[in-house]
């Protein structure tokens, strides 16, 4: 008995087809779970949530230097004019301490 052509791509081709059908097989198996092919994964934002996102978007937008308040201050310093008074240092220094103290005890209770 003589049989023509590669009996190893006949092989080969039954294999590739049982592996596609396993493929196709297991996409539907996702997609009937609602996996990452299905598109029914969904989030939900807490009110807090929403709040920090927005917050945080509004910090990205807000210079990290008040460039007129530096630029007058040096035109202060160079002028000679400008003057540090330390009871007000102090005082600024304590209520910014102050109002950090409430916000992180607002976010986390334990500080």
């Amino acid at each position: 008995m003589k049989i023509d052509g590669n009996p190893g791509a006949i092989e080969y081709s039954g294999y590739l087809n049982k592996v596609r059908q396993q493929q196709q097989a297991s996409d539907q198996q996702v997609q009937s779970k609602g996996g990452p092919s299905g598109g029914t994964d969904t989030v939900h934002l807490s009110d807090r949530a929403r709040e920090i996102q927005q917050a945080s978007q509004a910090l990205k937008g807000m210079p990290d230097v008040q460039e007129a308040k530096v630029a007058q201050t040096r035109l202060d310093v160079d002028s000679g004019t400008y003057k540090v008074v330390g009871a007000q240092v102090a005082t600024d220094m304590l209520r910014e301490t102050f109002e950090n103290n409430l916000i992180l005890q607002k976010i986390n209770t334990r500080v």
